[in-house]
């Protein structure tokens, strides 16, 4: 039986999902343009599913490398040296999934494994031989990595970025062969991680300046919400009103992956059914919804729990949030101030006719009691 889920990537046949046919097929068109470029979302914002799913989606065209650094240890950004072994045997773990013995690229893969033993390895003869590699491959190569931010005060990610930028303009200018499209999946932008890294230095060339822009709207829609309620109706048959029901949810949540997952998560597993004199569709009703609602607003969980501690570490986030809730102050949109641009980052806020406003009705909410709160 299937469930919602708010823990970790959605699997379909297991978990109730929003179609993301439209959302791949984008992807899709920027992979096949060759592009490199980053997902850039809040947390709990469907990343990893879409990454998940579009690797489906392209293994048949392409060879795939998928790599997540979240599972390299703190060690292994350390120094060049450590990244370099680190990334060499994960990347050569993951096309060796896909090469028999004595496949095209199969020897380059050997050979990467192997010069992680030298003492000299570091990022320019790392970056030679996955070039070998994507010369040999019988596949044009797709590298994606996920959480790409993860140890994004290491001064080694700005320099494995700087090798992938080197590879594409080489691709570009010289007709090398490289990578045929990156994708890095992130919360920072490269802008962000460099100012973490260098914080007296905003205004520096990028590294990641050769980025096409993702313009994929990874929010759930009103209509894909009531998609996934249909399927969830066709198992259950509760008799709700889908269309109400989504409605509802986007209203609250504004179309955010973890709100709405968790608030009909809420609904399906702890509310209990009543008869309320509703035909038994409690607590798919006004009256269950609200319910959930008031749930999500007291629970902890790691979403709010990150949003908590990002108002103790960005100051002037916290500051302009505070205004935005209990002075009433129309703060014009501009990127190019910080705590926007961090606030926008984290999913926190959004540009609303030119105006900074809260992203959704629950994050206000939660934000609010927090601040009445802590109020002095």
């Amino acid at each position: 039986m299937r469930r919602f889920n708010t823990t970790g990537p959605c699997i379909p046949g297991k978990h109730y999902m929003v179609d993301l046919t439209e959302r791949l097929a984008q992807i899709c068109g920027l992979v096949d343009g060759g592009a490199y470029f980053t997902v850039n979302y809040a947390r709990q914002y469907g990343k990893t599913t879409t990454l998940a799913e579009l690797e489906k989606e392209l293994t048949e065209k392409y060879l795939v490398i998928s790599l997540d650094f979240q599972r390299f240890s703190d060690f292994c950004f350390e120094s060049e040296r450590n990244f370099c072994y680190a990334f060499a045997a994960a990347f050569s773990k993951e096309a060796g999934r896909f090469l028999a013995d004595g496949a095209d690229g199969r020897r380059q893969i050997e050979e990467l494994a192997s010069a992680r033993k030298d003492t000299g390895f570091n990022l320019m003869y790392m970056f030679e031989l996955l070039r070998d590699f994507c010369e040999r491959s019988d596949k044009p190569v797709v590298l994606v990595i996920d959480e790409v931010d993860y140890a994004s005060n290491n001064r080694v990610i700005l320099d494995f970025l700087s090798q992938l930028r080197y590879g594409y303009l080489d691709r570009e200018l010289r007709g090398m062969r490289s990578f045929h499209s990156v994708i890095l999946a992130a919360v920072y932008d490269v802008r962000n991680i460099r100012r973490k890294i260098r914080p007296v230095e905003h205004n520096v060339n990028s590294p990641w300046n050769i980025a096409a822009d993702f313009e994929v709207d990874m929010s759930f829609s009103k209509e894909g919400i009531a998609g996934m309620l249909r399927e969830y109706e066709a198992d259950h048959a509760t008799g709700m009103d889908v269309s109400e029901m989504a409605s509802m949810l986007y209203d609250y949540t504004s179309g955010y992956p973890f709100l709405v997952s968790r608030l009909c998560k809420l609904m399906d597993e702890k509310i209990r059914p009543e008869e309320t004199g509703e035909g038994g569709r409690y607590p798919w009703t006004k009256k269950g919804f609200h319910e959930a609602v008031r749930l999500i607003l007291s629970e902890e969980n790691a979403l709010f729990g990150s949003m908590i501690g990002k108002l103790a570490d960005y100051s002037e986030l916290n500051t302009m949030l505070s205004s935005l809730l209990f002075a009433g102050e129309h703060t014009v949109y501009n990127p190019d101030n910080l705590a926007i641009s961090d606030a926008t980052m984290f999913g926190f806020v959004k540009n609303r006719q030119g105006n900074v406003a809260i992203a959704n009705r629950i994050f206000e909410a939660r934000l609010y009691n927090y601040y009445l709160s802590t109020a002095e």
